[in-house]
């Protein structure tokens, strides 16, 4: 089976660390439903495919298994979490959590100068949506909510945020191949930046929450809020 290139394939490979540059290769992979949940990973096609020894390969999905986002099964190989509707959702009510706090905190502290990427990356959405390309906006959306983060200051927010996405992320792609409205998408997300582009945080606390209804509502789960 042949795969779309991620970025981390189309910068090509480093001169040391194969497994890192693997590991991310993989992480997009599955963050773009390349692989999706239950899915196996089989190391001698990784092999095949990126022409790398075992050694590599077993670094990047053990790295990836140390996430969560992989799972070691004895004696049958390595698959992609496989999360129960419960699990799902329990993960989304942690995403929304750390997404309202980041939001709020991020419309307390935003300076006019911290606006131009965060719009830049909003025109990047609102095209993807009208292309309906789903491929494109999974990253800018990715790069928004990583602004949303690192806006805040907060280090110790974006370290949870970024451990915590890995796994959500290929949930996220389920949604939005499933969502009726798409033209939505983008304007939930406008609704985030608009908010925080007003330092208004409980604006931007509702716009996040709008945000993950959404997500859930598409993956056709009760969310409990």
């Amino acid at each position: 089976m042949s795969y779309p290139a991620t970025k981390a394939q189309l910068a090509g490979p480093p001169s040391a660390s194969l497994g890192d540059w693997l590991t991310e290769v993989l992480k997009e992979r599955i963050a773009g439903g390349g692989y999706l949940p239950g899915d196996w990973v089989r190391e001698p096609a990784l092999q095949r495919e990126f022409g790398m020894s075992n050694g590599p390969v077993r670094e990047a999905l053990q790295n990836l298994i140390a996430t969560g986002v992989l799972v070691r099964e004895a004696r049958r190989g390595v698959r992609v979490v496989d999360l129960s509707d419960a699990e799902v959702v329990e993960l989304f009510q942690v995403r929304l959590a750390l997404l309202e706090l980041a939001a709020e905190l991020a419309a307390r502290v935003a300076r006019p100068q911290d606006l131009r990427p965060a719009r830049a990356l909003l025109e990047t959405i609102e095209r993807t949506v009208r292309d309906r390309d789903i491929e494109a906006l999974m990253p800018a959306g990715g790069a928004l909510v990583d602004w949303v983060c690192r806006t805040t200051g907060n280090r110790q927010l974006v370290d949870a945020w970024e451990r915590l996405t890995i796994k959500s992320r290929v949930y996220i792609y389920t949604s939005l191949k499933a969502c009726p409205d798409l033209d939505r998408v983008g304007q939930l997300w406008r609704s985030l930046v608009e908010a925080i582009a007003g330092n208004e945080p409980q604006l931007a606390r509702k716009a996040a929450r709008l945000m993950f209804r959404r997500t859930i509502d598409d993956l056709g789960l009760d969310g409990g809020f």
